[in-house]
């Protein structure tokens, strides 16, 4: 068991909503949405009921069909096969995986009225809105869970006193001392290669085993790629098996020729829709007008698709390397990465802004100093401000992207960010932190001095 930040907000449903409203946990399969909410279920009630709809057999099925007009008699059946007894608002109810059997999920509005046991569901909203007409989300709130972020795999290693020193650091806006700083940079490229997914972090607890980490990973791939046969769309799964080659390149943006050549994007945006509501890739968008109300600005035709978890990523990237895993991920851990670190770096910055909450943005803007488009990696809405974030997987200088994003759009902005291998320095209104500090950027310090464009050496 792994402490979970979602675990926060199960409870606060418990005491706010379950009265009300069900919740869906969504989430990417083995990402540890069962896992959680048979802890809760079983720390928070006095009893409860799973109903696995990947398991659920077929006299399971036939009783929601049979007796959806009547929910108590449908409780007490459920309750007999399943062997637990249920209380009054003391007993929760799961429908595990509920995308696999969608009425369940449709008479979720009949059984809140019943009014006698909350509802937890977890699964997969577009897959549920896929393959049903009915869907009554009014009756469902719904709570995203993401790969464990490196907060919640440093209390996994057992590293909590290190994390109290990274936020004091942080909020201080003083640099770690260097070997603590060079153990965190271990740390984190080791989370790198791990990646968050629980099953990856048991692994390497456990084994202290990278080759049996990648294991469990490859399990997991594989688990996705089989998700993607169901759909049984040839060109959804050729679109899954090209997302390592497209941020593999200077250009992240998606490009249909990347997958097909000779085809063209409109033939993809359903499958995209697919891959981003499967939770499978965090979608990023161009904005075309830097602006803190960021989403009404999205051109949702040019976008990036960073994987969900770069451990996974990683294990994609090295499914056709036939070299030695361990010395490849020793590399990895010394900072010598002989693959693009950057790919890697830019996708794990944004794994960390998606569990932070973040919607993610990248910005395409004119500059007076060039005549080609900059590129800013990320800007995020904060508090009627603006946030921009320039990533760097060696070296910080130069960003002349974020320096000439700053000069265009420095009235709208706080402070700016460099996330880096580097230790935290700080100059007038741009702060460069070191990567496993981006998890704090949500709660980032305005600067005091304003905006001055940063020229200085790494």
């Amino acid at each position: 068991m792994f402490k979970r930040k979602i675990y926060d907000a199960l409870v606060r449903w418990k005491k706010e909503d379950s009265g009300r409203y069900a919740i869906l946990i969504e989430g990417v399969r083995r990402v540890g949405k069962s896992t959680v909410a048979k802890e809760f279920a079983a720390k928070e009630f006095r009893s409860y009921m799973l109903i696995d709809f990947m398991e659920a057999s077929d006299t399971v099925k036939n009783m929601f069909n049979k007796f959806s007009d009547d929910p108590g008699r449908l409780f007490r059946l459920l309750s007999g096969y399943y062997n637990v007894r249920l209380y009054d608002r003391e007993s929760l109810i799961i429908f595990d995986e509920v995308q696999e059997f969608p009425r369940a999920h449709q008479l979720v509005k009949y059984l809140m009225e019943y009014g006698k046991y909350p509802i937890l569901e977890t699964g997969s909203l577009i897959t549920l809105k896929m393959h049903s007409k009915a869907i009554l989300p009014s009756e469902v709130m719904t709570v995203p869970m993401n790969p464990m972020d490196f907060e919640e795999f440093m209390r996994a290693c057992g590293k909590d006193s290190q994390l109290d020193l990274i936020e004091e650091a942080f909020h201080n806006r003083e640099p770690m001392d260097e070997s603590l700083h060079a153990d965190l940079m271990e740390t984190f490229r080791t989370y790198m290669i791990t990646g968050g997914m629980p099953q990856s972090v048991s692994a390497l607890i456990e084994t202290n085993s990278f080759q049996e980490v990648e294991k469990a990973k490859k399990l997991i791939v594989d688990l996705y790629r089989n998700d993607i046969r169901r759909e049984n769309d040839r060109i959804l799964a050729e679109l899954f098996g090209s997302i390592p080659s497209m941020l593999n390149r200077t250009s992240k943006t998606f490009s249909p020729g990347m997958v097909r050549e000779g085809t063209k994007t409109e033939r993809y945006s359903k499958r995209i829709s697919w891959l981003c509501g499967s939770r499978m890739v965090n979608p990023c968008y161009s904005c075309v007008n830097p602006d803190p109300a960021v989403r009404q600005f999205e051109d949702r035709s040019n976008l990036k698709m960073y994987f969900v978890d770069t451990g996974l990523l990683l294990t994609m990237m090295l499914e056709a390397n036939i070299a030695d895993r361990g010395e490849i991920f020793g590399a990895i851990i010394k900072g010598e990465l002989s693959m693009n670190k950057g790919m890697l770096f830019e996708n794990i910055v944004a794994q960390t802004l998606v569990a932070s909450g973040r919607n993610l943005d990248f910005c395409l803007f004119d500059s007076d100093e060039s005549d080609r488009k900059q590129e800013l990696d990320f800007i995020l809405a904060d508090s009627g401000r603006i946030v921009p974030i320039e990533v760097k997987s060696s070296r910080i200088r130069p960003h002349k992207s974020l320096d000439r994003f700053i000069k265009k759009y420095g009235d709208k902005i706080d402070m700016g960010y460099i996330v880096s291998t580097k230790n935290l320095m700080e100059w007038p209104g741009v702060m460069n932190i070191p990567i496993y500090m981006a998890w704090l950027i949500q709660s980032h310090i305005p600067s005091k001095d304003g905006f001055v464009p940063c020229d200085h050496d790494s």
